[in-house]
């Protein structure tokens, strides 16, 4: 676990665990519709128990969740898992309201693209809706190599995690 400031709020990051069931389902229930709907591209209350099992399935290879902890709980959480594809991770970053603007998710997904990095993982892939500028920006300031194009109305971002050599 490692420990950050930022706007002067203490923060302290470490890896998702199985066993923070609770500490996400707190998370979810912190956050506004929009947000959430930003992150899962639709709408959704809380999540149900059948989501929260797959958000907390970690393998700390495949699937990996890094997550800041503030005061009230889960600040941001940054995650990656095995795209169907084989060929890359989707990726996914979600920052509670009262923290968004402020850098944590950029924080969260470099040291998370570094994470994967040292795992083998060449490449990120994301999906997010057009209009939302700050995951463009997120993706975009990850790596300068980013390509991204839109399909089937969303905004599809592949980010490569490799530096070229």
């Amino acid at each position: 676990m490692t420990s950050t400031v930022i706007a002067g709020r203490r923060l302290r990051l470490r890896l998702l665990e199985r066993g923070d069931a609770d500490l996400i389902r707190q998370f979810y229930g912190r956050l506004s519709s929009e947000t959430i709907y930003r992150r899962f591209l639709s709408a959704i209350t809380l999540p149900n128990e059948a989501l929260v099992g797959r958000l907390v399935d970690i393998d700390h290879h495949d699937r990996d969740a890094l997550i800041a902890l503030d005061e009230q709980g889960i600040a941001g959480v940054a995650r990656y898992g095995a795209a169907p594809s084989g060929t890359s991770h989707e990726v996914a970053v979600v920052v509670a309201d009262d923290w968004q603007g402020r850098g944590l998710g950029s924080l969260l997904l470099r040291r998370l693209a570094h994470i994967a990095r040292l795992r083998g993982i060449a490449s990120f892939h994301a999906t997010m809706l057009g209009d939302n500028r700050r995951a463009q920006a997120l993706v975009l300031g990850l790596s300068p190599r980013t390509s991204m194009h839109f399909e089937a109305g969303y905004l599809e971002a592949d980010i490569p995690l490799r530096l070229t050599g």
